[in-house]
């Protein structure tokens, strides 16, 4: 052995986590789209950059389509890197995509039609109003998604819960983003905005289903925590809607004055990190009780 080996301190080898972490590539997402929203703000409203109309529409689709890209290159890509990375995630979000597309807005939009009579009730009456029309029939598709394409088999730590709602999110949130895009051809700070919230709205409620999934497979839940979750997940999107149509725009058009789309823009950040510390803290509970309990 050489003297240097002997005067070096041994290294603690560092350990490798088995699965991707969620909640990293959570953040990374979320903080390039509301970077990307806020950059768009200043460029049109204070620096007066003003950007062509017949670039609006492809500038708009580029921004729809930036969720979903980053979601790719964060936690579908990144998925090849650790030594057990989880199967149908990319399932998951396509199928999700397409239900949204065939279920999910054709029931919002002209089943219910909730355009041409909810913004016009009152603040109870839209709460209640959006909570079991838009808020059940979004959560609801999710769930079933990832119910029958990766629940239980694939789920195998309480975190995939986590992963798997996310990928449910940014699928029927992409298309969401694309229906807005095609309706009006918004300006790229407007169409930036409302992809940050679809985004967080979707991310935030699905967040919630994925810990009532991931706590029945691993925990000990009632019959009623599932249905439970998703009804929690319906009423955070039916007075997420009205609180944020009415801070960014009371006539729910497309122009939005400054002022309130950055109020529109705080909002869905405050949920986001509100709503996302409020269930990791969840999630370490359930997992610090489980391993006490296996300790005992």
């Amino acid at each position: 052995m050489s003297r240097l080996s002997l005067l070096t301190p041994p290294q603690e080898k560092e350990e490798i986590h088995p699965y991707r972490r969620p909640w990293r590539s959570i953040a990374v997402e979320s903080g390039v789209l509301f970077v990307v929203a806020g950059l768009l703000y200043i460029l049109a409203n204070i620096l007066g950059v003003q950007i062509p109309d017949r670039f609006h529409l492809a500038l708009g689709l580029v921004l729809a389509l930036l969720p979903l890209g980053l979601w790719l290159a964060f936690s579908w890509w990144a998925e090849r890197s650790v030594p057990q990375p989880r199967q149908r995630l990319l399932a998951v979000m396509i199928v999700s995509s397409l239900a949204a597309n065939a279920v999910g807005i054709p029931l919002v939009k002209e089943f219910f039609q909730v355009d041409r009579w909810l913004p016009l009730s009152s603040a109870i009456s839209r709460i209640i109003g959006y909570t079991f029309t838009v808020g059940i029939v979004q959560e609801m598709v999710k769930y079933i998604v990832i119910r029958y394409t990766a629940w239980p088999d694939h789920f195998r730590t309480r975190l995939d819960g986590v992963a798997y709602s996310a990928a449910a999110a940014v699928g029927y949130a992409t298309v969401l983003n694309l229906h807005f895009v095609f309706t009006g051809s918004p300006a790229p700070d407007v169409v930036a905005g409302r992809v940050f919230d679809n985004v967080v709205f979707h991310l935030v409620t699905s967040l919630i289903v994925g810990y009532g999934l991931a706590e029945t497979r691993f925990g000990l839940p009632t019959p009623l925590f599932i249905p439970s979750t998703i009804a929690l997940a319906a009423l955070v999107t039916g007075i997420a809607i009205p609180v944020r149509a009415g801070l960014v725009n009371p006539s729910f058009g497309l122009e939005v004055s400054p002022p309130k789309f950055l109020f529109g823009l705080g909002f869905a950040a405050v949920l986001l990190v509100v709503l996302s510390v409020v269930i990791a803290f969840l999630y370490n509970s359930a997992e610090r009780r489980q391993r006490e309990a296996a300790v005992e």
